[in-house]
């Protein structure tokens, strides 16, 4: 049983428990309010304080504004704009001598010396000078600067880096000064225009400019009247510490908070009281100023780069452009007091947790000591010991009447203890006397039943015996016929092997004489073939020599024909005597020729004569061995056709024989398993014949012990 399951562990616990949790709660719940409350206290004063910076800043812009006007309709301005715009003209031969007298030195002296020079630019410089200087020192404004209509700066009150250029060099086209003068030039005359910080190049840092058009009154018709003719545009150019010194007033947001002024592009629009490398024109999402927290409208918090901070925004328009003022706080300051109010509940909780596990204690002793003995009291009379006393009986609460139930338990007990001590003695009596009637009865029972059985077991394990001996007798007789039956079938299948084996022998001896009978059908074939080539080579002969002894006979004639000729001409040349003596020996020699012509081709029908009689002989010859070739030809091609069935007869052979080998084989192996079976019979059988054996045995010993039983208990 564990620890917990006793009450004098439990009440305590749950006494503490309660307290615990109580504590909890309240402590907890007075953290929550009291964090809450904070929270929202600090959320409204940064509310308060972007909301009271906002005004600042408007107030400013407006009277920039208000100066920027004032400034372009003071008389000593607007009477000597143009004269400045015409004097410091790049065209003129003195122009560079005017900017280095103005930008060569930075104290006044110098540049007063200048003025004194007696120039048309000096003279106009002087009178604009002390108005704008007072202006710029006065008001805090970075500069004034002067643009003709062309884009010339034609005159700074600081005569920076920026003096005497023009808009239009690659240096200022892009700057806010530019896009200014370009929306004065397409706007209205009398308006104010503002655009919010960028970079420029005569200052380190991001300047913001406000720009209004300089006009002057023209004639345009003598003595009629006078019309404005605009000349150029005056431009107040500012930085970022106009709008610090509003914004550096941290009244109200303890040791870190400050506000700080971010435009639509999430670039500062001024340096953060508190430093921390949050300089204008940096990104404000750096700081963890993201535009989709600025962009909430609400108080917020995130993370910065000192920690958690909370913040609350304004926004603000300067004169057209949009701001949105950031209040900001460390949480660590604004729940400062939280960590204090939490020390001190803490400190509560524990003084109660501590009081209340006391009172507890003290409680719990006074339940659980009564409980304890009133528990061993209990255990005394369920073990069925004496019990003179029970503690807590004269208690007027809960506990003493428990005690006195207890007592009345006891006196019942005891009265129950006696009643049953006589009841259970004539049980005993009249329990032992059925019993030996019961065991006699049971005696009587067992011997008939158990004795029949023994008596079964016996006649069973005998004639067990008796079956057991012939089921030996039977195995070994079939032991014996399986060896004889598996020693014929293994010689039958040696002989089947070897007729198959045979029978392949045969199928190949077959197929190799059909290959030769094949191989001389094709001989066969192939000597019909020469045969017929050869006997057409001889008709062809025959005829050639036909045609020779044609082309014999006529020779011969001509041969004939040319001896009469030449005879014709010997007795010609006779007539003729000495004058044809010449033409008769011509004539002679024509005549030898004819003979010796008729002769040859006499000889050489003879030759052909014998030619073709020899070539028909052959051609004879030859058509009588193409005739029996022929013959032998079908005879092979027959003999080939009956090899061919006769192989394919002992293919089907060899297959048969090589089922009836694998048929034998199996055979063969039934038979030895059937032996095996019948020596694992036999074995199977002896052990039978032990048991029945042992049965015999057991069931005499089974009598024996049945018969010793029964006495016993007709004994007991």
């Amino acid at each position: 049983m564990s620890a917990f399951a006793s009450l004098k562990v439990r009440l305590p616990a749950i006494t503490v428990g309660l307290a615990l949790v109580s504590a909890t709660a309240m402590g907890g719940l007075s953290w929550h309010f009291a964090r809450s409350g904070l929270v929202e206290g600090a959320q409204n004063r940064l509310e308060l304080a972007a909301d009271a910076r906002k005004i600042g800043i408007e107030l400013v812009a407006e009277r920039a504004a208000g100066d920027l006007a004032t400034t372009a309709a003071n008389p000593q301005v607007g009477g000597n704009f143009a004269d400045l715009v015409e004097a410091l003209d790049p065209a003129k031969a003195d122009f560079a001598q005017i900017v280095q007298a103005y930008t060569s030195s930075a104290r006044p002296e110098d540049r007063l010396a200048a003025e004194a020079t007696g120039t048309m630019y000096g003279r106009r410089h002087g009178k604009v000078q002390e108005v704008a200087r007072k202006l710029v020192e006065r008001r805090g404004y970075a500069d004034l600067i002067f643009v003709s209509e062309d884009g010339r700066l034609v005159y700074t009150t600081t005569k920076g880096a920026d003096f005497a250029h023009a808009l239009s060099e690659r240096a200022f086209a892009e700057t806010g000064l530019a896009r200014l003068v370009q929306r004065l030039k397409a706007g209205e005359a009398d308006a104010t225009l503002f655009e919010d910080f960028a970079p420029y190049p005569a200052e380190a840092g991001p300047s913001a400019f406000l720009g209004r058009s300089i006009a002057r009154r023209a004639n345009v018709a003598m003595g009629t009247g006078q019309a404005a003719e605009r000349v150029g545009f005056v431009v107040m150019r500012v930085t970022p510490a106009l709008f610090d010194r509003t914004l550096s007033d941290r009244g109200g947001l303890g040791d870190t908070g400050q506000v700080v002024a971010v435009g639509a592009d999430g670039r500062l629009r001024s340096n953060a009281p508190l430093g921390g490398g949050a300089t204008a024109g940096t990104e404000a999402a750096g700081f963890g100023l993201t535009p989709a927290l600025l962009g909430t409208g609400h108080a917020f918090g995130y993370a910065a780069g000192d920690g958690e901070r909370m913040a609350a925004t304004a926004k603000v328009s300067v004169m057209g452009a949009p701001w949105t003022l950031v209040a900001t706080q460390s949480d660590d300051e604004i729940l400062g007091a939280v960590a204090t109010l939490t020390r001190a509940l803490a400190l509560a909780a524990l003084g109660v947790l501590a009081a209340t596990a006391l009172l507890g204690l003290l409680f719990a002793r006074s339940i659980v000591r009564p409980l304890g003995a009133l528990t061993r009291a209990l255990d005394a009379l369920a073990r069925r010991e004496t019990l003179a006393d029970v503690p807590g009986a004269g208690r007027t609460d809960e506990i003493g009447g428990i005690a006195r139930a207890v007592v009345t338990i006891r006196d019942i007990s005891l009265e129950d203890a006696a009643r049953q001590l006589e009841t259970n003695a004539a049980a005993r009596m009249r329990e032992e006397s059925d019993r030996r009637a019961l065991l006699a009865d049971l005696a009587d029972g067992f011997e008939r039943s158990v004795g029949r059985i023994v008596e079964t077991v016996s006649q069973a394990a005998s004639g067990l015996n008796h079956a057991s001996d012939s089921m030996i007798s039977a195995v070994a007789g079939t032991a014996r016929r399986s060896g004889t039956v598996a020693a014929t079938a293994h010689e039958t299948a040696g002989n089947v092997d070897a007729v198959a084996a045979a029978a392949e022998e045969l199928g190949a001896t077959v197929e190799e004489i059909g290959r030769q009978v094949e191989q001389a059908a094709d001989m066969s074939r192939n000597a019909v073939d020469e045969a017929s080539r050869t006997a057409e080579t001889m008709r062809r002969l025959s005829a050639a020599a036909a045609r020779i002894g044609d082309v014999v006979g006529i020779v011969s004639q001509i041969a004939g024909q040319t001896n009469l000729l030449a005879l014709n001409a010997t007795i010609e040349a006779a007539r003729a005597g000495e004058a044809g003596r010449g033409f008769a020996v011509v004539a002679a020699e024509v005549k030898s020729l004819a003979e010796q012509t008729a002769r040859a081709t006499t000889e050489i029908g003879q030759q052909v004569e014998a030619i073709q009689a020899a070539t028909g002989e052959a051609a004879g010859a030859i058509q009588g061995i193409v005739s029996r070739i022929e013959g032998m030809s079908q005879v092979t091609g027959s003999i080939a056709a009956a090899v061919e069935e006769q192989g394919v007869t002992t293919q089907e052979i060899v297959r048969n024989m090589g089922q009836a080998s694998a048929g034998t084989g199996a055979m063969t192996q039934d038979i030895a398993a059937v032996a095996r079976s019948a020596d694992e019979a036999g074995t199977s059988a002896g052990q039978v014949q032990q048991a029945s054996a042992d049965l015999a045995r057991q069931s005499e010993s089974l009598r024996a012990e049945v018969d010793g039983f029964l006495a016993t208990v007709r004994a007991a």
